[in-house]
């Protein structure tokens, strides 16, 4: 009986550390593996953004999903923050309406990010990517709100940051 505990035990911890999810990689390797697996995912900019978690040094690609989210779940609410203040200058009126569309693409992404990392701590990896998918919607759609009325996007730089670090969330998550 032991002896059949034993090789269920093995076989089960060898199924688990080969299975692609669970291996361990350095940040780079693990990006470079990021950006084959998506057009969306620019190899320095995954590196240069996971490197701020020094968790990601030991982290395999579920964990560098989950510091992903994070980032971008982070970088979501500081760029609602910076809407809210960009509403409350007088300056921005003919942008106002674009800006109140950008504040609700980004209270939804928020939520979306949110749901991804619990599903993500979960097990739950196809119901991650839905999420995660849903978020990456948010930046372009704001992004588009500004083209379609003729103005520049006053959150370029924080929506291409957005999508990138939700393209590399799901990335991972598809390796």
């Amino acid at each position: 009986m032991a002896i059949i505990s034993c090789s269920f035990l093995l076989i089960f911890l060898m199924s688990v550390v080969s299975f692609p999810h669970f291996i361990d990689a350095s940040v780079s390797d693990a990006c470079t593996a990021a950006a084959a697996k998506s057009p969306n995912v620019n190899h320095d900019f995954c590196v240069t953004s996971l490197q701020v978690d020094p968790k990601s040094a030991s982290a395999n690609y579920v964990g560098l999903a989950e510091i992903a989210t994070k980032l971008t779940s982070e970088n979501a609410t500081s760029t609602k923050a910076k809407i809210k203040d960009l509403l409350a200058q007088p300056g921005n009126g003919n942008i106002k309406p674009e800006l109140s569309t950008c504040q609700d693409l980004y209270s939804e992404m928020i939520d979306s990010l949110s749901d991804a990392a619990k599903a993500i701590s979960s097990f739950h990896y196809d119901d991650a990517m839905t999420y995660l998918s849903a978020a990456l919607d948010a930046p372009a759609d704001c992004e588009d709100t500004f083209s379609e009325k003729g103005n520049a996007s006053v959150l370029s730089v924080e929506d291409a940051n957005a999508k990138q670090l939700t393209a590399i969330a799901l990335a991972f998550l598809n390796i």
